[in-house]
């Protein structure tokens, strides 16, 4: 019995040094800076809605549109966006800059088209098996030798999707089957994991969306969930090099086998489910009238506009911000945000 007490006392002093030693895990992440000073540019294009922004510096950005011919292409040198008004038969939905002289964009017809040399010209009008109704809505670029796009195709009045890669030689279908849904979004995290989001309707007032993993030709959904309503939508939130996943009004991480609740970036009704940032203490979300800010504790706006503006995309610098809004007027807004010294 005096063995059993010596071993109880000796635990029992073990477990209390390693209770008084150890420390619980400090967040030393700052939250986001919200003292910025704005702008806003107003181009007047009533069919030409501005889809998808990149760049590689507040002085050298890029927008891409599906409207007129003429001016699907526009660039900013940090002073006035222009465009080369030459007719193009190409319907861009989103773009993506590599560097100043390498960009790609892709989009309906099947096309993929890239910038060099200071010169757009098309790459490929992509189609397989007589199937040429294609249309690609996202690109995700990490080399002029690795590059993923991927949308839906039509059969009929029916529609699947479609992810393509290229391999700096050829462009290859990844083997799927008759998914039915359209992708909407590519990320790419500081792991090399690639996330797809998709959206589906299913029937008649019911409409749904789904998060996949891509690891080599395998796609794997790990998420799906109603767009019927702000409390149940989801996108995907690229912070930085990492990957989140908006679901409602918070946002999750992803483990690999389950999803982890973050926090909630808002209460607002006015929310779009969609945003940007820096970490997660430096999100941008994307709002019906402007754009809130999320810094790890509450969200509050940095920019609201009286009217509908609808903010869609964002790109960041690290001291300049730029958002791509339209309001119901046929304006293209472009939010451009820079933060005081």
């Amino acid at each position: 019995m005096k063995h059993f007490y010596k071993i109880l006392l000796l635990l029992t002093v073990e477990f209390l040094f390693y209770s008084c030693n150890t420390t619980e895990p400090t967040d030393e992440l700052k939250p986001g800076r919200r003292d910025y000073t704005w702008t806003v540019d107003t181009l007047f294009l009533p069919f030409n809605p501005f889809r998808d922004i990149t760049g590689t510096s507040p002085t050298d950005l890029w927008v891409c549109s599906p409207g007129d011919a003429d001016k699907i292409f526009y660039h900013y040198d940090g002073n006035t966006w222009t465009t080369d008004n030459v007719f193009r038969v190409f319907s861009p939905k989103s773009i993506y800059s590599l560097n100043n002289i390498n960009i790609w964009s892709s989009g309906r017809e099947g096309r993929i088209w890239s910038y060099s040399n200071n010169v757009w010209n098309e790459i490929i009008k992509y189609s397989f098996n007589g199937i040429t109704d294609i249309t690609f809505e996202t690109m995700y670029c990490i080399s002029k030798d690795n590059i993923i796009t991927a949308g839906q195709y039509f059969i009929n009045e029916d529609y699947y999707g479609i992810i393509l890669k290229y391999n700096g030689r050829i462009w290859n279908k990844v083997a799927l089957p008759e998914l039915r849904t359209a992708f909407a979004d590519i990320a790419i995290n500081n792991e090399g994991k690639t996330f797809l989001w998709g959206v589906s309707n299913e029937s008649v007032g019911e409409s749904r969306y789904q998060f996949y993993e891509l690891t080599g030709e395998n796609l794997k959904e790990i998420y799906s969930g109603s767009q019927n309503t702000n409390a149940e939508y989801g996108s995907i939130l690229q912070l930085g090099s990492e990957t989140y996943f908006i679901i409602g009004y918070d946002f999750f991480s992803y483990s690999g086998s389950s999803f982890q609740k973050v926090g909630r970036l808002t209460e607002s009704s006015k929310f779009r489910n969609l945003g940007t940032g820096r970490n997660r203490k430096d999100v941008f979300l994307f709002m019906t009238d402007g754009i809130m800010h999320f810094n790890g504790e509450d969200a509050v706006y940095l920019y609201q506009t009286i009217d509908k503006s609808f903010v869609s995309k964002g790109i960041l610098f690290e001291k300049e911000v730029f958002f791509l809004g339209r309001d119901t007027n046929g304006n293209n807004l472009i939010f451009h945000g820079t933060l005081k010294e």
